[in-house]
């Protein structure tokens, strides 16, 4: 039997007009979050800029993405060609960022490294914050998005960038809500190896300080390396552990699903 969750989130559905299922779940959510008006011709415009037939070198997209896409490009008040879509949505989700580049930047880096015989430097935070500001700004379709402001007066900008340590290659998207007092950073990391990871870190700020951070894992921890690892985030981070809570990531893009991720968890099931 369907929970009061997901009836609620079924009516939200049914009042857009959209067909019930969990795309349309992340498309009122997504809208909600950009504080767009869920008017039934406005959503559908949405879902179909979603399914439309992508360029088929990016056949295997994830829909999820688009549709943040999608929704953020109308926040912001315009509109986006199916290929600035699929580029906006590849930024956004570290799971569809093209490689080439950053392979064969790697691959530079690799000759350089055995030619001088040196020892890689451990990635620091202002080495990745040089990273996704330097990829940003070579992409003139995203520097102009993330200095666009939303209608609602928010800003949302999305810094997408890679980098390696120790043989592990990352994809990362650092994707920022700027709103006055209340700020929310997601930290969308995937690890593409020989085992998958991904590791969404999601803070929100208060006042200048930290209200709560929410971590996503795939694949999911054993309940002792659970709580093993929240440990070691509050001791890294100063922050107490009560404000730290670690899950599995039942839904795409839980940061942007404006407090919605146990509803749209709750959808899969009565679907």
């Amino acid at each position: 039997m369907p929970t009061a969750a997901s009836r609620s989130i079924f009516a939200l559905v049914a009042a857009a007009g959209l067909p019930a299922d969990t795309l349309s779940a992340s498309i009122v959510s997504f809208a909600r979050f950009f504080s767009l008006p869920l008017k039934p011709e406005l959503m559908a415009e949405i879902r179909r800029q979603t399914l439309a037939p992508p360029d088929p070198n990016t056949a295997g997209q994830n829909r999820e993405a688009l549709a943040l896409a999608a929704a953020a490009a109308e926040g912001k008040g315009i509109e986006l060609s199916p290929k600035g879509l699929e580029l906006f949505a590849e930024a956004i989700d570290p799971n569809g960022q093209k490689r080439q580049e950053h392979e064969k930047r790697e691959q530079r880096n690799k000759n350089r490294n055995e030619q001088e015989s040196q020892k890689t430097s451990p990635i620091t935070a202002a080495a990745l914050k040089e990273l996704a500001l330097e990829s940003a700004d070579k992409d003139p379709l995203l520097a102009i998005l993330n200095r666009l402001p939303g209608k609602d007066g928010q800003r949302w900008i999305v810094l997408p960038f890679h980098f390696s340590e120790n043989g592990r290659a990352f994809s990362v998207s650092l994707r920022l809500l700027l709103n006055g007092e209340h700020n929310i950073m997601s930290l969308d990391i995937a690890e593409k190896g020989e085992a998958y990871r991904r590791w969404l870190f999601v803070l929100n700020m208060a006042g200048g300080t930290i209200a709560k951070l929410t971590v996503y894992l795939q694949p999911e921890l054993p309940p002792g390396a659970l709580a093993l690892f929240t440990q070691k985030l509050s001791n890294l981070l100063a922050i107490p552990p009560e404000y730290i809570c670690v899950k599995n990531q039942g839904v795409p893009f839980p940061g942007e699903a404006d407090g919605e991720d146990a509803l749209l968890c709750s959808i899969n099931e009565a679907v």
